[in-house]
């Protein structure tokens, strides 16, 4: 495993504490961002999550974060909790009843090099707090990224 994987897993880590969260998966983005996998997970319960494709048309809160260009999240103040968690793939597959996702966006060029995606097993709310501490690291695990294809594509 290379180095860059290592500080990867060890932000999801510092990220599932910040957050209180359960769950932590992240997808890097193809350049021609047809379809993507989650890659990268903390705290999952199953390798379910290897095999969900996730696809601009499709379902959840990660195609949602592809069609808008900014995080969205699913917790009990939204009053149709019960119905769009049942849309959601990797909801189901890890048992959340709470989640969020985030572009991992370039800081130079604004372009989406992947997703991040936060769960909670509780039914609980994300407080601020944690939406601002996972918006102020999020730069960290885009350069890693970057840095990733960066050595893939050479």
């Amino acid at each position: 495993m290379a180095i860059r994987e290592v500080n990867i897993g060890v932000e999801l880590e510092l990220l599932r504490s910040l957050t209180s969260s359960d769950f932590i998966a992240l997808a890097p983005l193809p350049d021609d961002t047809g379809r993507s996998y989650w890659k990268y997970a903390v705290g999952n319960r199953n390798d379910r999550y290897q095999q969900m494709v996730i696809k601009k048309v499709g379902l959840g809160l990660a195609a949602a974060v592809l069609r808008l260009g900014r995080w969205v999240k699913l917790d009990d103040a939204n009053p149709r909790l019960h119905q769009e968690r049942l849309q959601c793939p990797v909801m189901l597959a890890e048992r959340l009843l709470s989640a969020a996702a985030f572009p991992v966006v370039t800081s130079s060029s604004h372009r989406m090099l992947g997703l991040l995606y936060i769960g909670k097993r509780e039914q609980s709310r994300f407080e601020p707090g944690e939406i601002q501490a996972v918006q102020g690291r999020i730069h960290t695990v885009a350069s890693y990224i970057e840095d990733i294809l960066n050595e893939t594509a050479t």
